[in-house]
């Protein structure tokens, strides 16, 4: 499951700590014609599924979603809608993480409303805003059956006020499993780095909350914010605070379970084509694993707060990027990603961004984010979206959702021969080829289950494994890889039965599911 072939041209770094240069490097890998896949198959050739060895177990609450957006009056008053929150519940998100991420460090938990004082950006936005409450989020948990992820506000709060709000969340039936300390510290923005000069101050300060967590909530697991420490990128993207953060964390801190990480990536929008975006999340994890994880002190685990393939938006300069459609393809590119991450044994969980959005409007946007329809979990019904609706990623992600149980057993299934496509990204920088395939096998009291994406343009006739052969259940999802449902009226994503005994044929640019009791 990694890019052979290929060239790296740099490394990438967090949503919004992007500085100037970053078109340079569009220019760069657009520059360049994406090479034909080096193992383009011969028609009829069957390649042959197996199952690695190494495995991992990892329980339902493995996957989840960011709670955002949450910004906008129109958008805070879906969060309240009933219909919103079964929508929400169908997909089967394992874990929200409450309050979102930047947002959690400019509210009140008590009344809701952000702080609205310079150095923030939500001047202006409690203004019509029907306010989220903490009793609001857990009903939200409760009615999703998800366990909430809380991102505590370690900028304009104090410790024992964010204590306080644990304990209400508690009371309030919230199981405080899973904390994290803070959202992006690392970003040069000035209310950040008064209070966090350097990576090691962060640690500190963080090592005296970490303490006082675990002392009251003995079972709670406690993540803080790292960087993305690619080499050769820091410097010129994020300035030295950002560039020596992980250094001072990591030397510093004491007693943290897990560090976090937002990797996000953005298909080159000079040479953009099917193949990049479809396997674009591919790319992306194989620079997370041999950068972020490869540097991670043992010990701790990654958490993904965050992640997603993103594009225009309104921080330079990726105000200057072209809007990026969510189609079939970025569906599947996600759902690799997430699936990838799963495999891994160094990944504690991973939180897509995120929960509700739509198009742009002037009403959703904002918080930075102008280019809405590529993040959508579920639409809002802005810009012509359906309200409520079902979008690309939710459909590839929810039997993914739905493959965990408790103690499930996962394992990476490999195709061989290979598959690979063509990608040219703008982050991180590269131009190659990449993995068109990630395939996992998961067993549990409910019998075994596999996911199989193929993000190539091709179809692929798999001889299955005997753990999968006869498998009573198999469904598989396939679309044109520009569809774009929820979006675009009309497009969907079609679902069809399939008989097998060892052989499957699996269409390009699709998922398949199967299930043997």
């Amino acid at each position: 499951m990694r890019e052979s072939n290929s060239s790296w041209v740099g490394a990438g770094i967090g949503r919004r700590a992007f500085g100037r240069g970053i078109l340079g490097g569009a220019a760069l890998a657009g520059s360049a014609r994406l090479a034909s896949p080096a193992s383009a198959a011969p028609a009829g050739r069957t390649y042959r599924l197996a199952p690695e060895q190494l495995s991992r177990t990892a329980d339902r609450d493995f996957f989840g979603v960011n709670g955002a957006r949450i910004i906008s009056a129109e958008n805070a008053r879906q969060w309240h809608d009933p219909a919103f929150q079964d929508a929400l519940a169908a997909v089967g998100p394992g874990l929200i993480r409450v309050q979102g991420g930047t947002t959690s460090q400019w509210i009140d938990w008590r009344t809701g409303l952000f702080d609205e004082q310079d150095g923030g950006g939500f001047a202006g936005r409690n203004a019509g805003r029907p306010p989220i409450t903490l009793p609001d989020w857990a009903d939200i948990v409760r009615r999703t059956g998800a366990t909430p992820l809380f991102d505590l506000n370690v900028v304009t709060s104090t410790l024992d006020d964010q204590l306080d709000m644990l304990r209400a969340a508690r009371r309030l039936g919230m199981p405080i499993r899973y904390v994290e300390l803070g959202n992006e510290l690392w970003v040069p923005m000035r209310a950040y780095s008064a209070v966090y000069p350097t990576g090691s101050d962060y640690a500190r300060a963080m090592n005296d909350w970490i303490s006082a967590i675990h002392g009251e909530f003995p079972g709670a697991r406690i993540g803080v914010a790292a960087a993305d420490n690619s080499p050769g990128i820091t410097g010129a993207f994020g300035g030295q605070r950002y560039a020596d953060w992980n250094h001072g964390l990591y030397e510093t801190l004491r007693d943290a379970d897990a560090v976090t990480f937002h990797p996000y990536w953005i298909v080159d929008p000079v040479a953009a084509d099917i193949a990049s975006t479809a396997v674009g999340g591919t790319v992306n994890w194989t620079h997370v694993a041999d950068t972020m994880l490869r540097d991670m002190p043992t010990g701790l685990q990654a958490w993904f707060t965050e992640y997603n393939q993103m594009g225009k938006e309104a921080t330079p300069p990726l105000d200057r990027l072209p809007a990026v459609r969510q189609t079939w393809a970025v569906g599947l590119s996600v759902a690799s990603f997430t699936l990838r991450a799963l495999l891994d044994p160094r990944a504690g969980m991973a939180v897509v961004h995120c929960a509700l959005n739509g198009a742009p409007s002037t009403t959703t946007g904002g918080g930075g984010t102008t280019n809405q329809a590529v993040h959508a979990l579920i639409s809002d019904g802005s810009g012509g979206s359906a309200l409520f609706g079902r979008t690309a990623l939710n459909i590839a992600l929810t039997p993914i959702y739905h493959c965990l149980d408790e103690a499930t057993t996962v394992r990476s299934l490999r195709l061989d021969p290979g598959v690979e496509s063509p990608a040219g990204l703008l982050l991180p920088p590269y131009i190659g080829v990449a993995d068109a395939f990630t395939g996992a096998e998961l067993s549990s009291a409910a019998g075994i289950r596999a996911i199989l994406i193929n993000t190539s343009d091709r179809s692929l006739r798999i001889t299955l494994p005997p753990s999968l052969v006869g498998a009573q259940e198999v469904r598989i999802l396939a679309a044109a890889p520009t569809a774009a449902p929820a979006f675009v009226a009309g497009d969907t994503v079609s679902e069809t039965g399939a008989t097998v005994s060892d052989v499957l044929d699996l269409p390009a640019y699709s998922q398949a599911l199967l299930r043997r009791r």
